[in-house]
């Protein structure tokens, strides 16, 4: 009785190892699927630094905040809400002069970057003005872009992966009709690549920057933005009979 429990209990293993190893012979066809999409950008994008430099870092720290507080203030004025602002990369060090006789201090420098978010694009030159006259020295306007909230991202991003995975279908359908074979099942598929880049109205132009009658000529030409590109990549493998 044991003998056939044994047996019996052998041949169970064996049906589930012979269930778990792939079929070496079984034909696949492996396929790359990709789309790029067209979209319009629904925010313009305000990345301000805010810099300051002061003997200690303390007072640097607090000088930093005495700017910043006063950015809040002109913003909340010309109607910018509290959530449309976003505080980025604080960092305090010290800064040195560097000299051939080695280093000098000069000071503890605060940096501070804030995003400013609007959906209106029209008020982008209110916000470069409100933040400029606030800040005065100790700001500088490193970016900005036309960008996607984040709702449209991911239906844009749905989008783009659905026209990669129909690219992947036909190129699979193609391959296998001129194999003389059939498309089957799915055997796998993955999402290898998903982008979309911001375009950038205006950018930092090296270390300098750009003057401020530059910056006020871009933002007060009239606002077109152009099209992003949402880019998406899929590969898939089909069995084919």
């Amino acid at each position: 009785m044991k003998s056939w429990k044994l047996i019996l209990g052998l041949l169970v293993v064996l049906l589930v190892v012979a269930g778990c190893v792939p079929d070496i012979n079984q034909r696949t066809i492996n396929t790359n699927g990709q789309a790029t999409i067209e979209v319009q950008p629904d925010l313009a994008v305000v990345y301000v630094a805010v810099s300051t430099l002061k003997d200690s870092a303390e007072d640097s720290k607090n000088e930093n905040s005495k700017v910043t507080d006063a950015i809040y203030a002109a913003l909340y004025k010309i109607r910018i809400d509290r959530d449309d602002i976003e505080s980025q990369n604080y960092n305090i060090y010290e800064e040195y002069d560097w000299k051939e006789g080695g280093r000098e201090s000069k000071g503890f420098r605060t940096s501070h970057t804030l995003k400013i978010t609007t959906e209106e694009f029209d008020d982008v030159g209110e916000i470069v003005d409100a933040v400029i006259d606030a800040g005065g020295d100790d700001v500088r306007i490193n970016y900005i872009n036309f960008e996607l909230s984040d709702a449209l991202e991911k239906e844009y991003k749905k989008e783009a992966l659905t026209e990669a995975s129909r690219d992947a279908k036909e190129k699979a359908e193609a391959m296998a009709s001129g194999l003389g074979a059939r498309l089957g099942d799915i055997v796998s598929i993955s999402d290898s690549s998903y982008s979309y880049r911001p375009y950038p109205l205006y950018a930092e132009v090296a270390e300098a920057g750009m003057a401020k009658e530059a910056l006020d000529e871009v933002i007060n030409t009239e606002i077109s933005p152009k099209k992003l590109e949402v880019r998406a990549n899929v590969q898939v493998v089909y069995k084919i009979r």
